[in-house]
């Protein structure tokens, strides 16, 4: 009989991390060993033995923002803008190591990547009949270009259809964001060459780096 369990292995921070060719020093997050082999409530002797193996993989996310993302494998394109190393780890159990973010061109507008992170347990400490599912991560990526940073908007709209587009470099954050009276449960943001589309009725507004945008039937209002 199989018996499943989760477990905590590793834990990465941050998981969301700005990346820039200005900050070469910063450009990097921390993957920290935290397994546990416990037997009875405590922890083996054998803890302090073990290793945990960690894969990585890198995509660039075309569609940031979309409820379904497109992921596209960066490592291995005829022309990548990012490279991370290393590409896999072994952790000693309750250490750490950095994974850095290097990138290999300048970007004039933001781009989003998500570095996939996933742990294996050593063969070892899996007891025979169990399964286990280890936490895994995707962190996110924000690729910046270097000198000032601008948001915008701009709406063009087909019937009750509006399409968003960011005419700044970097994404536009539109803060309690409502539409027709109804809030929208999450932050939006608008990344640069992806616009998105929201079904409006009649009314929207939003807050835009501290000021309050109001759209009635497609025309501005404040």
């Amino acid at each position: 009989m199989l018996t499943c369990g989760t477990a905590q292995a590793i834990e990465v921070f941050p998981v969301v991390k700005t990346i820039s060719e200005e900050t070469p020093r910063e450009n990097y997050i921390t993957v920290k060993s935290m397994f546990r082999a416990v037997e009875n409530g405590e922890e083996k002797a054998t803890d302090t033995q073990q290793y945990e193996f960690v894969t990585l993989e890198l995509f660039h996310v075309p569609n940031p923002g979309d409820n379904k993302e497109k992921r596209i494998k960066e490592l291995g394109s005829a022309d990548p803008t990012l490279v991370f190393s290393p590409t896999r780890l072994v952790i000693p159990y309750g250490e750490m190591r950095k994974v850095r973010i290097m990138p290999l061109k300048p970007v004039e507008r933001e781009r989003v990547y998500r570095l996939r992170i996933r742990p294996g347990y050593p063969e070892q400490a899996l007891d025979k009949g169990k399964v286990r599912f280890a936490i895994g991560y995707d962190v996110l990526l924000r690729y910046l270009p270097s000198g000032k940073q601008t948001q915008g908007i701009a709406i063009a709209c087909k019937n009750n259809q509006w399409e968003l587009s960011a005419t700044g470099n970097v994404r536009s954050e539109l803060r309690d964001l409502v539409v027709d009276g109804r809030k929208w449960k999450t932050q939006f943001n608008v990344y640069p060459e992806h616009s998105r589309t929201v079904t409006v009725n009649q009314r929207m507004a939003f807050e835009l780096e501290g000021k309050l945008h109001v759209y009635e039937q497609c025309q501005r209002k404040g």
